[in-house]
């Protein structure tokens, strides 16, 4: 039985486009895996928390050095990652802020990326420990990243594959909507809807 993931990050309520296609993904996912599980986290609505000294001691630190506070910190951080662990396909709703993520979901892949349990060192250099997962990514921008005098500040797409690649997972699939008239949105909404098809049907 296929488990999915959903994340959500846009501040934008209702009138997200992330939100929007994300929930049309996962509802035509339900419609081809009638017998699957979904789960979901607002991380706009509940923010993850930030890194912090007592998240670091108690992942890094000897035993003796951990606390009622350092625990806690990584009991937050070890039930989101429990949630990625669970899932084999994660639809991730993630706008363009200011040509990256929103802090929000930044603080959320602070969460999952943990040594130990979502990647480790070996002789040859760092390795994902989530591997045999896809992520499609859901995402909004006013800006044309295809157009040359936006290509170069695209800093959203590489960051994503570069993160989730390292903790393992390496099949990740982009459905982008660019525009800010309502033709623009209008056609990008079209064009997500075969895109969507188009990776269900890949699946």
């Amino acid at each position: 039985m296929s488990h999915l993931l959903h994340i959500d990050s846009s501040a934008r309520g209702t009138d997200s486009l992330t939100r929007q296609i994300g929930a049309r993904y996962v509802a035509a996912w339900h419609r081809q895996n009638p017998e699957g599980t979904a789960a979901y986290r607002d991380v706009a609505l509940d923010v993850p928390d930030l890194v912090s000294a007592d998240w670091i001691t108690g992942v890094f630190a000897p035993a003796e050095h951990h606390t009622s506070r350092t625990r806690a910190a990584v009991d937050a951080s070890a039930a989101l990652i429990g949630e990625v662990e669970a899932a084999d396909v994660l639809v991730l709703g993630v706008p363009v802020y200011n040509f990256s993520v929103p802090a929000a979901f930044k603080a959320w892949i602070d969460q999952i990326c943990m040594a130990g349990r979502t990647f480790a060192y070996d002789e040859n250099g760092p390795r994902g420990l989530l591997a045999a997962k896809k992520a499609v990514v859901v995402r909004a921008s006013g800006s044309d990243f295809g157009d040359p005098a936006f290509a170069a500040m695209d800093f959203h797409a590489p960051y994503l594959r570069g993160v989730l690649g390292f903790i393992g997972i390496t099949d990740v699939e982009f459905i982008s909507v660019s525009g800010q008239t309502p033709e623009q949105v209008e056609a990008g909404l079209a064009e997500a809807d075969r895109a969507i098809a188009a990776s269900l049907k890949a699946l």
